[in-house]
């Protein structure tokens, strides 16, 4: 599969988390070749100074152009605005959720934020800083639409030599339930496999979906967890469980929206 992100956005607000998706979002722009543009939205009254001059120097360290905006108002607003302004092809953004002073804060505009882009966000927590992206899990539950993001597992892959690591799981341990997810990770493994990306296969019924995945991503070593939002609303990528992910896992969270162009031809091996 070719593709290649050319403009990476990222949110920053100076705070631990943020430093850390700001660097990771420097380290793909560089594998991929990509423009970074960085937003600092401010509170309408602040009196804050830039992180032009900052920005500037992180980025020359990777050889990275980057593109500084200062904007105010609410920030999911304005970061979807900007995405849209000019085309961007994927997002980082800071998490405060496991140990911030406002645990929900974040995860709420990261929600809106994934579910009003036409492109992927990674979210992150500080303590994700030495997470890299060459071991993916890949969770897979019984929903139709839970393949979709396959092709965004392989781009990843290809860019990073990353192993996918296939992760079918349900919180019941029904058989009709089973033997559907082992039928769709088997036809991931045979997708993976046609396109030379290393991947390994394992199924987990019952316990807590969410702490299911955080726990095998610890287990792997993992620096990236994919999931769908809106496709995947019958079943726990959305809602309650999506929320805790985004709020508490220390592995960083890929949100990728539905009506993303790539997977709109590109899903349903």
């Amino acid at each position: 599969m070719e593709y290649k992100f050319r403009k990476i956005l990222v949110g920053y607000d100076n705070s631990g988390a943020s430093k850390v998706a700001l660097d990771k979002a420097l380290q793909t722009c560089k594998v991929f070749g990509s423009d970074l543009f960085a937003v600092n939205v401010k509170n309408p009254k602040s009196v804050e100074g830039d992180y032009k001059d900052a920005l500037i120097a992180a980025a020359s360290k990777y050889g990275v152009t980057v593109h500084y905006m200062e904007k105010r108002g609410n920030v999911s607003k304005e970061i979807s605005v900007t995405e849209r302004e000019i085309g961007a092809d994927l997002i980082f953004l800071g998490a405060h959720g496991r140990k911030g002073f406002q645990p929900y804060w974040i995860g709420s505009n990261a929600g809106r934020i994934a579910s009003a882009s036409s492109c992927p966000v990674i979210t992150m927590q500080q303590d994700s800083a030495n997470a890299d992206f060459s071991s993916i899990i890949l969770p897979l539950d019984d929903s139709i639409e839970t393949r979709q993001k396959v092709p965004y597992a392989v781009v990843f892959a290809k860019a990073f030599n990353s192993t996918i690591h296939i992760l079918s799981v349900s919180k019941d341990s029904h058989e009709d339930t089973k033997r559907r997810i082992t039928a769709y990770a088997h036809q991931t493994v045979k997708y993976l496999d046609d396109r030379n990306v290393k991947n390994t296969f394992e199924l987990k019924q019952g316990g807590s979906v969410p702490q299911t995945c955080i726990d095998y991503a610890l287990e792997k070593k993992a620096g990236l967890i994919m999931m769908m939002t809106e496709t995947e609303s019958s079943s726990w990528f959305m809602g309650t469980y999506a929320q805790q992910l985004i709020n508490h896992s220390p592995v960083p969270i890929l949100s990728i929206h539905s009506r993303d162009l790539l997977l709109m031809d590109s899903a349903g091996y």
